[in-house]
């Protein structure tokens, strides 16, 4: 049995890109591992968010990343679930499913809250085929800082394709808000590690309105890191969004607060960052 835990991406896949900054990091979870998979409790992420981690080539950077997107269509719904539950399948052949339940509830309304998610991923090691869905109610009692129960339905279909140290990767996500709007993102890039410690990466970002074409970016954004040891790494970064119609799109998450990087305007926005980096 694992204990409660609190830290960045807790995936697999995730070993070797800690340095792309994951969002906020925040879980608290119990996991019991055994022939049977993994079944994880607390607070997590779900396979939805997890499957659009490893489809995305530049790690869900919090800047220039398909996490932007992600993040301005439903905020951080989908990527903390509070109290659910996660079943991870053992491979086999190449595959594994994830399937998570998050009851939530509140006095009177039994289905407010509640969230589903499952995903399903074959990988032979050099192609990677990958497609989640997720459904998640308004409502519920969870509090938390940024919104974490706006309710959608979401939907990702993906691949990646290995050869030596050069990934590619395209994926296609659907946003379909209650009430509201709905927006599907196509996406794709390259990830090349040139030296073991030393990793470049680009990827572009289209978002489109299903009900008005007319609404829709591009975002795309480069960038570079050189790990100086396991926890410090030097990074270059640049990006530009180009916004239409009624489309906000922005380049950065930066506490995905309503006045912060994360929606932009119309026309087009570069920005760019260098900096150090330091994880304890």
């Amino acid at each position: 049995m694992q204990q409660p835990r609190e830290g960045a991406l807790a995936h697999s896949a995730l070993s070797q890109q800690q340095h792309r900054r994951p969002l906020f990091g925040r879980q608290a979870w119990l996991a019991l591992h055994g022939g049977f998979g993994e079944v994880k409790a607390g607070l997590q992420y779900s396979p939805f968010f997890l499957a659009l981690y490893d489809l995305d080539p530049r790690g869900c950077s919090q800047f220039g990343s398909g996490l932007v997107p992600y993040l301005d269509n439903v905020v951080g719904t989908g990527v903390f679930n509070a109290n659910a539950l996660t079943w991870t399948s053992p491979a086999l052949a190449g595959f594994q499913g994830r399937a998570m339940i998050a009851l939530g509830g509140e006095a009177g309304n039994f289905q407010a809250g509640r969230q589903y998610s499952l995903s399903l991923r074959y990988d032979n090691g050099t192609l990677a085929v990958e497609g989640a869905f997720y459904d998640g109610n308004g409502g519920g009692t969870v509090a938390t800082p940024l919104p974490t129960t706006v309710p959608f339905v979401g939907r990702t279909l993906g691949a990646s394709y290995k050869i030596g140290s050069l990934t590619a990767k395209a994926s296609f996500a659907s946003y379909k808000v209650a009430g509201g709007f709905s927006n599907n993102v196509y996406g794709g890039g390259l990830d090349y590690f040139v030296l073991p410690q030393f990793d470049v990466n680009g990827g572009a970002w289209l978002t489109s309105d299903r009900h008005d074409t007319g609404n829709h970016s591009i975002l795309a954004a480069v960038g570079a890191n050189y790990l100086l040891s396991r926890t410090t790494t030097l990074y270059a970064q640049i990006g530009v969004v180009n916004n239409h119609g009624a489309m906000n799109t922005g380049l950065d998450v930066d506490g995905a607060s309503v006045d912060s990087a994360l929606y932009g305007t119309r026309g087009t926005t570069v920005g760019g960052n260098v900096g150090v980096r330091h994880m304890f």
